[in-house]
């Protein structure tokens, strides 16, 4: 009895012994060491990431993926680590990685963390870590664009942290970004590397971008451009098409291009949305803006005679020329024949203020709010800074810069009834479940009997006038060439070698649903829309209209509106 009192004496006494040096050393480690420690865990915790996933994906208009993710590795070494950092860095190069300057100064000056290398090959990751000691890499998501080429100045890109940086990619960055997720890398005591992911927050994709644009014809279109851009020699080809009541743009092309997934080696000229952001003077393609506001407010008279003198007129010291000579023609006449001297007669209807306050209205000088496609807002100068010849010029699309968007809204309320509408890229964005659309922005520019009345015009301008070449036996158009002289960087003066061709219209012409427009910077084989994008024109609106199911006929018919 007295032998096991006094094991139990013994063991409660080693016990309190055991228990007193653990007080000891916590308290030794807390008070005392407690600063060390936490240094200590602070170098370990230099693991500390930033990655994200889940960004949301960005769909035509109907579903199909134009930015989507993809899984890829990303490489990285703690620099503390490295014995021996310019060997290391000598056998980085030797194994194909690509240091930057800052990166080399990261891994040369720095004890945490440093990223090598961002979304590469998962098998090149994966044989680096065998061949360079200490090099580790983990997994994250890369912006994969599985069309290349198609609708890229639309879309636009990301950078290397997947964060927008052109496009619709960086006007949506916020809604599009997905999740940011802090990773933590830590050793456990054998060495090897733990990765804890906050697994609290959600990674699958809740976000979608859907477009206006159709994934086919957008393709359809760069493609035909392509093809007419080499064909006319020119610069380049751009086409926008929209539709007239929605105001959705179903595609908006030009002839160059680059591949979001490798934006890097084009040049930044290339990554330029040129429906939106190419400024030019837009020449005959513009007369009819004038006569929208004749007719509209002024009564205008399309059997009214106009002396054009034959092709030749001075006005406040400028000679005036037409292509072709033309004597008496009416109003009428002036339109489909495209006469200069006869257009800027009849400008004197107006008053400046009053053209101004039309041309304003009608959003010239002024951004349409397609956002994200780095939209330029043209030149509309202010009315006190015209000159004597300002109105004549501006008549004829001259002493005004616009952009092809610009161009397709106008022709869109000619072919709708008189409303200018706000065209629009983005058709819906379901994000979280919710859904949320753009408003349809709209307002009366001109009556329906005015639009009635260009309608009928641009259709006699195709059949009898300058368009003959965008008629088509399938669909009927209604439309308007221009050729308009670029201006000389150089001399600040008209060149008389470079000009935009260019056609704008609307189809089919008896009860038209698409407005669009061609154009060709630097033509060389013809320096005439009527002889150059007319072609395009009529080519891009057979396909549209296949496609859609528009009403399609045989012949020119006058058929009353439905």
């Amino acid at each position: 009895m007295s032998n096991d009192r006094n094991r139990i004496n013994f063991f409660s006494f080693l016990a309190f012994l055991v228990l007193g040096a653990l007080v000891f050393r916590v308290a030794y480690l807390q008070l005392l060491q407690g600063e060390f420690y936490t240094d200590y865990a602070g170098r370990q915790a230099k693991g500390v990431m930033e990655s994200t996933r889940g960004r949301g994906y960005i769909l035509d208009a109907k579903g199909e993926p134009l930015a989507l993710n993809k899984k890829s590795a990303s490489i990285y070494v703690f620099a503390g680590e490295i014995n021996d950092r310019k060997m290391f860095i000598k056998k980085l190069k030797d194994s194909g990685v690509k240091l930057s300057k800052t990166t080399i100064t990261r891994l040369l000056k720095n004890n945490g963390f440093v990223w090598l290398e961002r979304n590469v090959d998962i098998e090149k990751a994966e044989q680096l870590v065998k061949k360079v000691p200490n090099v580790e890499y983990l997994l994250e998501e890369q912006r994969l664009y599985p069309e290349r080429k198609l609708a890229a100045s639309v879309i636009g890109f990301t950078g290397t942290d997947n964060k927008g940086l052109g496009g619709l990619e960086n006007r949506y960055d916020k809604i599009l970004q997905g999740h940011k997720l802090q990773l933590l890398s830590l050793k456990d005591s054998k060495g090897k590397r733990i990765i804890f992911e906050d697994t609290r927050k959600e990674k699958e994709i809740d976000t979608y971008l859907y477009l206006t644009i159709d994934k086919y014809l957008q393709g359809l279109s760069e493609e035909i451009l392509r093809q007419d851009t080499e064909r006319f020699m020119a610069q380049r080809g751009i086409a926008v098409a929209m539709d007239a009541y929605t105001g959705e743009i179903l595609l908006a092309a030009s002839s160059g291009g680059f591949d979001p997934n490798e934006y890097g080696k084009y040049p930044s000229s290339e990554w330029k949305n040129y429906p939106a952001g190419f400024l030019y003077e837009p020449g005959s393609i513009f007369k009819p803006v004038l006569f929208s506001l004749l007719l509209d407010k002024k009564d205008l008279n399309i059997r009214e005679m106009v002396n054009c003198e034959n092709g030749k007129y001075t006005l406040y010291g400028h000679e005036i020329n037409d292509v072709h000579p033309f004597s008496i023609l009416t109003a009428r006449q002036v339109l489909i024949k495209s006469s200069n001297i006869g257009t800027m007669k009849l400008s004197d209807k107006a008053s400046k203020s009053e053209f101004y306050e039309f041309l304003s209205n009608a959003g010239f000088g002024q951004k349409t709010g397609l956002s994200g496609l780095g939209e330029e807002e043209g030149i509309l100068r202010d009315v006190n800074d015209w000159s004597g010849l300002s109105k004549p010029s501006l008549s004829i699309g001259q002493e005004i810069m616009v952009t092809p968007i610009q161009i397709a809204r106008f022709y869109s309320a000619i072919a709708n009834g008189g409303r200018l509408i706000n065209p629009k890229i983005v058709s819906k964005v379901e994000n979280g479940g919710n859904i949320y659309r753009p408003k349809y922005e709209q307002k009366r520019i001109f009556s329906e009997s005015t639009a009635k009345m260009l309608q009928s015009l641009l259709t006699d301008v195709v059949k009898d006038g300058t368009g003959s070449n965008a008629a088509s036996d399938f669909v009927p158009i209604a439309g308007k060439t221009g050729t308009a002289q670029r201006i000389d960087k150089n001399t600040g003066t008209y060149s008389n070698r470079e000009y935009v061709a260019s056609f704008a219209g609307m189809f089919p012409a008896d009860n038209p649903r698409i407005a669009m427009i061609v154009l060709y910077d630097g033509p060389k084989t013809s320096i005439y829309g009527g002889s150059t994008a007319a072609h395009t024109f009529k080519t891009l609106a057979e396909q549209l209209s296949m496609y859609l199911g528009l009403k399609r006929s045989y012949v020119y018919e006058s058929l009353p509106a439905s």
